[in-house]
């Protein structure tokens, strides 16, 4: 076998620029398949009427009402881009086995380590672009009524913007364990749901026994913690400044450290599945 082959069948000799213009390539072709399927066009439908609905609170006058329309706005671009992550994330893979588009996709010079990282990057830029949709028409509807948002409102668009892609790396790998229809159904459980189960776990554990104890604390680390991620209510309020750049850091990490150890599981389930 020629040298050349073997960087590209070997992921671990594999040239980083190859590497990143492959995962680039597969990012790029998840984001036309979304383009075809009229998902993008859905948010524009969407972001659109997030403006006329700004149009009908402002035609009754904002007048006191500023925190209400911001924390309304935050409130439903974490909704909407959510469920984009969530259902973008859970159908990539499998959308290739059932569409038997998998086999040409591996009959290429590609690891199936390449095809995970490609997909993902791909469903994070799908999720990232339908955000700064939403956010942007949003943000124009509510300036177009005097609504202004302070400075911590790029930090909430930062930090949702990590916890996004958190989202999408949960997702693709539950898409690897289960059916579709079942990952997206507990992709939405964790990403609605996971605030609630802590919040349970937290007021259980003073009260349980300390094996329980122990067992709240290794559930409570293996949830994705999305809430840490959401400056909604920071951001709607006025007077309230940003985070120390320290926090930030610390959720980058863990949106890294998470988000690697996800798509590893989904790697090492792929790579025993005979397709």
């Amino acid at each position: 076998m020629s040298a050349p082959a073997i960087e590209f069948l070997n992921p671990t000799v594999r040239p980083t620029a190859t590497r990143t213009r492959l995962w680039l390539s597969l990012a790029r072709a998840v984001i036309l398949e979304s383009l075809r399927r009229k998902d993008l066009y859905v948010v524009g439908i969407l972001g659109f009427l997030l403006m006329v609905s700004a149009g009908t609170l402002g035609f009754f006058g904002l007048q006191g009402l500023e925190t209400f329309a911001k924390d309304l706005a935050t409130t439903v671009l974490g909704l909407f881009s959510t469920i984009v992550a969530v259902l973008t994330g859970s159908r990539l893979m499998p959308d290739e086995i059932r569409n038997r588009t998998l086999y040409p996709l591996l009959a290429r010079p590609m690891s199936r380590f390449d095809l995970i990282m490609g997909k993902f990057l791909g469903a994070v830029a799908v999720t990232w672009i339908a955000f700064g949709i939403l956010a942007v028409l949003t943000g124009l509807a509510l300036a177009l009524f005097g609504v202004r948002f302070e400075a911590v409102m790029g930090q909430y668009l930062l930090l949702k913007s990590l916890g996004l892609a958190v989202v999408c790396a949960v997702s693709l790998c539950l898409s690897m364990v289960m059916t579709p229809s079942a990952a997206a159904t507990m992709g939405f459980v964790l990403a609605f749901g996971t605030t609630m189960i802590v919040r349970a776990l937290t007021m259980a554990y003073e009260t349980a026994s300390p094996a329980m104890q122990w067992l709240f604390k290794l559930v409570n680390a293996a949830l994705p913690q999305y809430g840490l991620f959401d400056m909604g209510s920071r951001a709607a309020n006025s007077g309230w400044g940003p985070v120390p750049l320290w926090v930030v850091g610390a959720l980058l990490g863990y949106a890294v450290c998470y988000s690697s150890a996800m798509l590893a599981l989904a790697w090492l389930k792929f790579r025993r599945q005979v397709v």
